[in-house]
């Protein structure tokens, strides 16, 4: 049985696209005694710099998506529908995500340790997307290959000057 994080991925994808925008991640949680279903979009194509998501984007995307969530009753309690940005450490969930962040900084956490010695975390330079493998460049450590069914998060980490 899916999640209602991957139902909801499966029934809004698409509508989104036909709005001019991607579906980059979806998250139904429990916060402050609320459900919260979380979707972040960004422009289709990404974004460039000056030109990212703003608040009439969630809002139209929003718009488009709230009915057909509420007809396929996904949910069957109250909850808050919120639309944002990804922002700038935004999630790899997607083979695309993480082939268009080739060469770029990201911070992977694994579901358990693992190398020698054990790391959870990684952070370091993404240089290759293969085979549902992630391979990262830690600076003063090496390269390290990791599949992707053993990352249970993965960022973009941008560096700040």
């Amino acid at each position: 049985m899916k999640t209602i994080a991957e139902q909801t991925w499966a029934l809004v994808a698409p509508i989104l696209e036909n709005e001019g925008y991607e579906l980059i991640d979806v998250e139904f949680v429990r916060e402050g005694g609320r459900h919260v279903l979380r979707l972040f979009i960004d422009k289709l194509g990404g974004s460039s710099p000056g030109n990212g998501v703003g608040i009439d984007d969630c809002e139209r995307a929003s718009n488009a998506v709230d009915s057909a969530i509420e007809v396929a009753e996904l949910i069957s309690h109250e909850y808050v529908l919120e639309v944002s940005s990804p922002g700038v450490e935004r999630p790899l969930t997607r083979p695309a995500h993480f082939q268009r962040a080739i060469g770029q900084r990201v911070r992977v956490r694994l579901f358990r340790p693992l190398f020698t010695p054990p790391r959870k975390s990684l952070t370091g330079v993404l240089v290759a997307f293969e085979n549902e493998c992630v391979e990262v460049e830690v600076e003063g450590a090496g390269r390290f290959v990791i599949e992707r069914k053993d990352i249970a998060k993965a960022n973009l980490q941008p560096e700040w000057d």
